[in-house]
């Protein structure tokens, strides 16, 4: 057993590995074939077989410059996604103590305590004065 971890390692040794674009192409796969399973389309299975391999290809790949390069550009289109979604979970979560809104200067989200009526608030980004009113 040690010998085939031994020349696994070997193999392995070099590789690029796992990285966050990884696992939003397993997602995809996941996604597409939960999909097709219902739809039953030739081009969704090619589109998650494709996203299968090139996550493999990826995953053993020895150019690391280039798969950084990749997970980059991914993570700068993820991110804004992703934090879309955070803050649509903590406003969900926080929808009975706390209230969400916009600076007019900076375009910053604020979070502000439950309390009715109107208020001057600072803002913490940008420093601009504001009246909120909150029913």
């Amino acid at each position: 057993m040690s010998n085939f971890r031994n020349r696994m390692m070997t193999f392995m040794y070099g590789r690029y590995g796992i990285d966050e674009l990884y696992y939003g192409l397993f997602a995809v796969s996941i996604l597409i074939a939960v999909i097709n399973m219902f739809v039953g389309s030739l081009a969704l299975y090619i589109v998650g077989v494709v996203s299968l391999g090139f996550m493999i290809f990826r995953y053993f790949s020895r150019k690391h410059e280039r798969r950084r390069r990749e997970n980059r550009l991914f993570l700068k289109l993820w991110k804004p996604i992703k934090s879309w979604f955070i803050l649509q979970r903590d406003r969900f979560r926080d929808r009975k103590t706390t209230r969400y809104r916009r600076c007019p200067a900076c375009k910053a989200i604020i979070k502000l305590p439950n309390k009715k009526g109107s208020h001057s608030v600072r803002c913490p980004r940008c420093g601009e004065r504001f009246g909120v009113r909150i029913i």
